[in-house]
């Protein structure tokens, strides 16, 4: 790692564990609050806006409020983050632009290493089929389980076409803001301080280590009102990994995707390829999600073999090792002047 760019790899884990830890803290706040909008709202007439938020605060446990406590947090943070960066878009020296995604202060710092991102003139063409490749995967994957006795499919209430459309419009939406932050920013900051394998591996671990943090469908905490339940959801959401099985079956798919998605971006010298690899992934978990039923007949292995609808699990893993060899064939005619290869 070189010394000079030490700190802001440094600085990206602490901005992550403080989104974290503000995250914890403010979710029974959030709660309190969310749950105390839906019984005002129960009572008298408020505007349409407020009662679509009362009605979900309603309807959601403590969980999500939690999750929504760590989106927040994110949020609050980043602009201060960025700007104890000091990190800016601007000349690297060879005029092409430095590794950095936002313009921010004047007389911030412009490092000429890292990769910088490039136009690229492929672009709809790499984040169409990237989509096109790992929804289809995925979702061939989980149709062919019903067979055999894993899953039920069921009708949407909405209807297919416009639960297609809900669903494709928020996992590209999710998947630009993740790709942003995730493979725009933090890999560019990792690729400023070491060598372009281990950024991919850094940054593939720093992806798993953050989506893990979410919790996963069925954890929940004892008393959603006690001081601390923010901190008592964090701790048992760290002690799941005690158990090598949710190891396997959770944090190494999320590596093996974040691996993916980095060496797409470093393959690229862009964000397409990897906005259209996580779309197509979000869309078919999103989908799964909402027309399949797990039986219960995965038994004592079901985190080895596909999780909770293809979320996790060795069946989402193929996918991410087949989406790893879509990457080298859509890319094997690229420009090696737009992307650095590990």
């Amino acid at each position: 790692m070189r010394n000079e760019a030490r700190g802001d790899v440094w600085k990206v884990w602490i901005y992550a564990a403080a989104a974290v830890g503000l995250g914890a803290w403010i979710s029974p706040l959030l709660y309190n609050a969310g749950k105390a909008l839906a019984e005002v709202s129960s009572r008298k007439s408020t505007n349409g806006f407020l009662e679509w938020l009362a009605e979900q605060c309603r309807r959601a446990d403590f969980p999500r409020f939690y999750e929504a406590g760590l989106w927040l947090a994110a949020a609050l943070l980043f602009l201060p983050w960025m700007e104890w960066l000091h990190a800016k878009r601007g000349e690297a020296g060879d005029g092409t632009g430095g590794p950095w995604l936002l313009r921010l202060p004047d007389g911030a710092r412009t490092p000429a290493r890292g990769q910088p991102l490039r136009k690229n003139l492929r672009g709809l063409w790499h984040g169409c089929a990237g989509f096109l490749a790992v929804a289809g995967l995925l979702l061939s994957m989980g149709v062919a389980l019903v067979p055999a006795g894993f899953f039920t499919l069921r009708n949407p209430a909405e209807g297919l076409a416009m639960l297609a459309l809900r669903t494709c419009a928020g996992s590209l939406a999710l998947a630009v803001l993740m790709e942003l932050f995730f493979r725009g920013v933090t890999l560019g900051i990792f690729l400023r301080a070491m060598r372009p394998a281990a950024a991919i591996g850094m940054s593939a671990a720093f992806f798993a280590l953050a989506l893990s943090a979410i919790p996963p469908p069925g954890l929940n905490v004892t008393d959603a009102e006690a001081a601390g339940t923010g901190f008592e959801l964090l701790g048992r959401i760290a002690g799941r990994f005690a158990d090598w099985r949710n190891v396997g079956g959770g944090l190494v798919p999320l590596l093996a995707l974040g691996g993916v998605l980095a060496y797409a971006r470093l393959r690229t010298a862009s964000l397409w390829l990897p906005v259209g690899l996580h779309t197509g992934w979000l869309f078919a978990r999103g989908m799964l999600g909402a027309l399949s039923e797990a039986t219960g007949n995965l038994g004592t292995g079901e985190p080895i073999l596909s999780g909770v609808l293809l979320q996790q699990g060795l069946i989402p893993l193929i996918a991410i090792v087949l989406a790893r060899v879509l990457t080298d064939f859509l890319t094997v005619n690229h420009d090696d002047e737009s992307a650095i290869s590990p």
